[in-house]
């Protein structure tokens, strides 16, 4: 909190939350990343008409994006897991394996989902089935969906919500006017502008409120103003470390309504 004007009249104060505001880019900008990124779905399946003779079709989903691969069920040979080492969304600064079932035609191997899994025990069992069906004769139909995209639309979300909510965050502005007898807090946001008045004679004194985290030993503090009537109005958005600035802040008003 900055002072912006200092008469002996007129005391001004003013708190821009650019952190916040930097904090709530970072978090909206990373939730957007990671839904265009990570947000992938396939799904395969398969249409037999006769024993030898049918259609198989996969669709993978990115994003906005999809793209569908028609494969004619005589040419498909079998499925097999491969091994591969990426980044995932639980993992993306290390390059950890991930398992993934591939499907063998006669002249290539196309992967059956985007992405793959850590846990190989999953990704058995889709190419056991899909080799099953392709064993058995008598089956007519198959259909096998891998998508993650509701864990990463709520991941996805939950950033973009924090990020919102920061980039929210009003600048604060108090002044002490001694010429109208009165005190403005004014909060000016996006979402327009709140202004509540007081007059001087209604503050009983400005203090430094102390809370305590974590282990007890970590303090914060956040300066208040505590009016007659008994309620406190904080004039400091949020407790903080720091209790140089916040002391001397309350000095300084306590100075003035003198």
């Amino acid at each position: 909190m900055k002072i912006t004007q200092h008469t002996p009249t007129q005391l001004t104060l003013r708190h821009t939350p650019i952190a916040l505001w930097l904090i709530g880019s970072i978090f909206t900008i990373i939730g957007v990343i990671t839904l265009i990124l990570f947000s992938k779905a396939s799904t395969f399946t398969c249409e037999r008409v006769q024993p030898n003779q049918g259609n198989c079709e996969l669709i993978h989903a990115h994003f906005v994006i999809s793209k569908t691969l028609i494969i004619s069920l005589h040419e498909l040979k079998n499925a097999e897991i491969v091994m591969t080492r990426n980044r995932q969304i639980d993992s993306f600064f290390l390059l950890k394996p991930h398992y993934r079932v591939t499907l063998l035609t006669s002249n290539q191997r196309i992967p059956l989902s985007i992405y793959g899994s850590t846990k190989r025990e999953k990704q058995d069992i889709i190419a056991a089935k899909i080799n099953a069906f392709l064993k058995n004769a008598e089956a007519t139909s198959l259909l096998i969906k891998q998508d993650n995209r509701w864990l990463i639309y709520f991941i996805s979300g939950l950033l973009i919500i924090i990020g919102l909510f920061a980039e929210l965050s009003k600048i604060l502005t108090i002044t002490f006017d001694k010429t109208q007898e009165s005190l403005k807090i004014e909060r000016h946001g996006l979402l327009g502008t709140q202004c509540i008045e007081h007059s001087l004679q209604d503050i009983k004194k400005v203090k430094l409120n102390t809370s305590f985290a974590f282990n007890s030993r970590t303090v914060f503090y956040q300066v208040v103003l505590l009016l007659k009537s008994g309620e406190g109005i904080p004039l400091t958005p949020s407790s903080s470390l720091g209790k140089t600035k916040k002391q001397n802040r309350v000095d300084q008003i306590t100075q003035f309504l003198q």
